[in-house]
């Protein structure tokens, strides 16, 4: 009875052990599509070479990611561009959040019902309307010759910077989201540049339907942000490797079909 009281003793004191002590946890928030799934992808990886569990925080809008991060909510977070994390950062009065990798494109593409040689003087191009969109379509619009820009420097361009306009194109700002629908639905829009999410929730392949997208080189790429203080921590920085090895390329290229494209 002794022994066996001894052995019961025994094992509440290893379970006691075991749920007191501390687990190591790295958690980085994001957006569910793509950036979630690719972290699932890898998390096991993670886990197994790290020691520490992948706690991945999913948000459902762009704001929160970032406030987390600030405030040591969480270690990292995947879900936004440099040139938004700029802005963000500005805005909020934020000093020490920074990039410290590329891992995908999301590339925005340019739609049209015509082929550009069809164009015509008063054609209706529809484009985002928010600061961070606009500036990314006008660039696209001149990468591939359709228009030219007073300042080819800036990501903050607007209509308003057009200083050559070859085809003579009637650009018209509106909401990001409802740019698929618009070009859709409107006879009077003959062309658009959506954003690549938006483009796939409405039915869109950027590669099979876009007359010409972003590539690998744009400044709009997918990012790891963290606190400077953080940048060289061990963990986040075999998170990196993992999510830019070949293993999560081939990933990438197969689940999405090029509406992610990797950065490395």
């Amino acid at each position: 009875m002794k022994k066996f009281l001894f052995v019961v003793l025994l094992l509440i004191l290893v379970i006691f052990i075991g749920c007191t002590k501390e687990e190591k946890v790295l958690k980085i928030g994001a957006t569910a599509v793509p950036h979630a799934e690719i972290l699932e992808f890898i998390k096991d990886d993670f886990e197994k070479e790290s020691g520490y569990k992948l706690e991945i925080v999913v948000f459902n809008d762009y704001v929160q990611p970032n406030i987390a991060l600030e405030e040591e909510q969480i270690d990292a977070n995947y879900f936004q561009h440099v040139p938004y994390l700029e802005e963000f950062s500005k805005s909020k009065g934020y000093k020490d959040l920074i990039s410290i990798a590329k891992i995908h494109v999301e590339p925005m593409g340019f739609y049209s019902k015509k082929s550009i040689k069809e164009f015509k003087s008063g054609d209706k191009v529809v484009i985002p309307n928010d600061a961070t969109n606009e500036g990314r379509a006008l660039l696209l619009l001149q990468e591939n010759g359709l228009i030219k820009l007073k300042d080819t420097n800036s990501l903050k361009v607007t209509i308003n910077d057009i200083e050559e306009n070859k085809y003579n194109l009637d650009f018209v700002e509106l909401d990001a989201a409802y740019l698929p629908r618009t070009y859709k639905e409107d006879t009077s829009v003959i062309g658009a540049v959506i954003n690549t999410n938006y483009a796939i929730e409405n039915g869109l392949n950027p590669l099979k339907d876009a007359i010409f997208i972003e590539n690998a080189n744009s400044p709009y790429a997918n990012i790891i942000a963290v606190k400077e203080k953080n940048k060289d921590n061990k963990e986040i920085q075999l998170l990196i490797k993992l999510l830019q090895s070949k293993k999560v390329k081939d990933f990438i290229l197969e689940k999405y079909k090029g509406a992610v494209v990797p950065t490395f």
